[in-house]
């Protein structure tokens, strides 16, 4: 007599990751590197330090004009705005260099950890997790440089002696204030670009200080000559200057660019960056 073979037990099917409720989005990736990027103590130190020089140059810039207020000459208003004005943005000189190390440190940061390979696992096309990150420094770099903008035009103003930043000539006043918010959120990116492009720690800082910093220094040592016009030209393109045309009226080096070239130059950097921090990241393994 034979007996019938009991049916192999099954298994239940592996539910596919379609079925899953985490998918993967932008949002998401957006989320975690918002969670990665507040959980560094070096973000809140590197934001603090921004509102500390910031306001504190500021009020010595303020202070400095209140000294001199009776060899000063009666103003307009569009003329004491521009005053008021770059004693708030005064401060980028510096503040711009913090705003690139931030950019650059979230990135190499976790290449350093080692990081980086979960954050690729988990976001195998990789170009995602990048245009996130950058999302959230510009997001943060802007909304900073915005709160510590207006605080520090809240206490130098009545320091002053043409009085605060009056906000009812826009072109003079809220313009250039959006401008060096602007500027600071591109130079993140540009930050954040050049630490994929370099992973490495020293040689990202290196590369983006020597960008917006050291090289608009540079131009300085080649004269006003016919032979060397085509550098101070040139100079006019550089991140710091362009951004300096935005909201200081004058750059350091090189000449003054309109507001659309000045902008569309920093798109242009920060464009640049993003593309080779996305072939180094698409090209070479973590």
């Amino acid at each position: 007599m034979t007996t019938a073979l009991a049916p192999a037990p099954t298994t239940p099917a592996r539910a596919s990751a379609a079925d899953s409720p985490y998918r993967l989005s932008f949002a998401r990736l957006v989320a975690s590197e918002w969670i990665k990027f507040t959980s560094l103590r070096s973000t809140w130190w590197s934001i603090g330090l921004v509102a500390v020089v910031s306001i504190g140059l500021s009020l010595l810039m303020a202070f400095s004009y209140a000294a001199f207020a009776g060899d000063m000459p009666p103003m307009s208003v569009e003329e004491a705005n521009r005053q008021a004005v770059q004693v708030v943005v005064f401060s980028t000189v510096l503040t711009q260099l913090l705003a690139v190390v931030l950019g650059t440190i979230t990135v190499t940061g976790e290449y350093s950890t080692g990081m980086i390979h979960s954050t690729l696992t988990a976001a195998p096309g990789r170009v995602g997790a990048l245009f996130a990150k950058a999302l959230v420094v510009a997001v943060t770099m802007l909304v900073t440089s915005a709160v510590v903008f207006a605080i520090a035009a809240a206490v130098s103003g009545p320091v002053l002696p043409t009085g605060a930043v009056d906000l009812s000539h826009p072109d003079s006043s809220l313009m250039p204030l959006l401008g060096a918010t602007v500027y600071l959120a591109i130079t993140a990116v540009v930050g954040v670009g050049i630490g994929f492009i370099i992973r490495n720690g020293p040689g990202a800082l290196a590369a983006g200080i020597g960008l917006v910093f050291v090289a608009p220094i540079l131009v300085l040592f080649f004269p006003r000559l016919d032979s060397f016009q085509w550098i101070h030209d040139a100079a006019s393109y550089l991140p710091s200057n362009a951004g300096q045309s935005l909201f200081m009226g004058a750059p350091m080096t090189g000449e003054l660019l309109e507001p659309v070239p000045a902008l569309v130059t920093l798109a242009a950097w920060a464009v640049v960056a993003i593309a080779g921090g996305i072939a180094v990241l698409k090209t070479r393994d973590a």
